[in-house]
């Protein structure tokens, strides 16, 4: 199921429906929920994403809407994150470990983008749209949760469901109109130097 059908990622090549329909909006529908079972599902995508060395530095503190934890989700945010991420069904801290027994987790920051990736696109499985936010206090964080010295907080995702009509606020409005823009594939992926698209030149 799309979460947006009017909004698609306009790819230069042939996506999966899910890739296509993911976006990040903050018109989100304060009178809908995310279920527990719906929450659960996007967890369990972030928990079965690949994770460097079999290490998954990953952890995850979520909250639902009317819940402890979702308040003081919501409280941790930025005052311009607060003002749209309030409607959302679920809050979702996600927080990576920096080092473990056998020392230093170089790549706990990637996996930890892995992971939101794949909560963000169970989100859409399930109708939903999810957005990740870095505006958030990452100390005040780590002290209402007790999350341990060796984890990082990093990322707090909004799940949802987009709201009907227009947001009230222009700024939002704006934001959520506003043409998503990416660098063409031929910027971004080379082969043989850097800076030569891949695919522009006869493959041997």
């Amino acid at each position: 199921m799309s979460a947006n059908p009017n909004r698609p990622a306009d790819p230069n090549v042939e996506l999966h429906p899910l890739i296509a329909a993911r976006w990040s909006p903050r018109n989100l529908d304060p009178t809908a929920g995310v279920s527990e079972a719906e929450l659960l599902s996007a967890l369990e995508a972030g928990r079965v994403a690949a994770s460097w060395g079999g290490t998954f530095p990953v952890r995850f503190v979520a909250g639902m809407r009317g819940d402890e934890t979702f308040t003081a989700l919501t409280d941790l945010l930025t005052e311009g994150n607060r003002a749209w991420a309030h409607a959302a069904g679920a809050l979702v801290l996600g927080a990576a470990q920096s080092r473990n027994a056998k020392g230093d987790l170089e790549y706990a920051m990637f996996d930890l983008g892995l992971a939101t990736a794949q909560v963000s696109l169970q989100a859409v499985a399930h109708g939903m749209v999810a957005h990740p936010m870095a505006g958030f206090d990452a100390d005040a964080a780590r002290t209402q949760f007790a999350i341990p010295d060796e984890f990082c907080p990093a990322v707090v995702i909004a799940l949802g469901h987009l709201g009907a009509g227009e947001h009230p606020d222009e700024a939002i409005r704006e934001s959520d109109a506003r043409p998503r823009r990416r660098p063409a594939l031929a910027e971004m992926a080379f082969a043989g130097t850097w800076g030569r698209p891949f695919g522009a030149a006869p493959r041997e």
